[in-house]
């Protein structure tokens, strides 16, 4: 049986379908998609822009993300195909897509409202840094030649702006995954609400990848390793 090719090409898709089809993906809405290569349609919005468009399906993704629907990292995976300027020219949308998409692939659900956190962010990252303490983060390492340009600066307490610097390029797309699919994993796995909060707050905070050489919380990652290599000296 040959697979049909752009069955519904003709079909025009109503905003309020639209809505209901990639707000709360299904496995069959999700099928339809993929089948009749629908993504071209569904974004063709006269008078809007793509980027308009995404941006206001995020809540909808951010929730569902939250709660557990693993399919909406399977969208994602399908927009960065079909729309890859959406992960390249807008750096927002780009930070936000993949908190989301690291949200769905971690098994669990929040046991707290998402927008309990998005509306009082600065109360939930006070000393959130802490987080970098927990075992967890062991699995985030940096190699004894990253860490020896900063160890004199470290041993101070005292970064310079050029070490600032050298710390920002410390974390490199890989690095920056493998910590934002931690701190989702504590935001759904951890025994203490209060912890779950402050990892998904600090998801959040660390949207702007420009301020991650600067983040307390990415500071004190750092610092930590460098310690554990002075301990394992003396």
């Amino acid at each position: 049986m040959n697979r049909p090719e752009n069955k519904l090409t003709s079909v025009a898709v109503h905003p309020e379908f639209r809505r209901v089809l990639l707000a709360n993906p299904t496995c069959k809405s999700l099928s339809t998609i993929i089948e009749y290569q629908l993504l071209d349609q569904i974004f063709d919005c006269p008078g809007q822009s793509l980027v308009d468009e995404v941006i206001r399906l995020l809540p909808y993704w951010e929730q569902q993300a939250c709660q557990g629907n693993e399919l909406i990292s399977t969208l994602i995976h399908y927009l960065s195909i079909y729309f890859p300027c959406l992960f390249t020219s807008n750096t927002f949308l780009k930070s936000n897509l993949q908190r989301i998409r690291i949200l769905a692939e971690t098994p669990g659900i929040f046991s707290f409202p998402p927008c309990e956190i998005q509306e009082n962010l600065i109360r939930f990252l006070q000393a959130a840094d802490v987080l970098a303490d927990l075992p967890q983060f062991e699995v985030i390492s940096f190699t004894l030649d990253e860490i020896r340009p900063l160890a004199a600066d470290l041993a101070r307490f005292n970064l310079t702006r050029h070490s600032r610097r050298y710390i920002q390029n410390l974390f490199h797309p890989e690095r920056c995954e493998a910590i934002l699919s931690v701190l989702a994993y504590i935001a759904k796995d951890y025994p203490l609400l209060r912890i779950c909060r402050q990892a998904y707050a600090l998801m959040i905070s660390l949207d702007d990848f420009a301020a991650w050489g600067s983040h307390p919380f990415c500071l004190r990652l750092v610092a930590n390793r460098f310690w554990e290599y002075q301990a394992r000296k003396s």
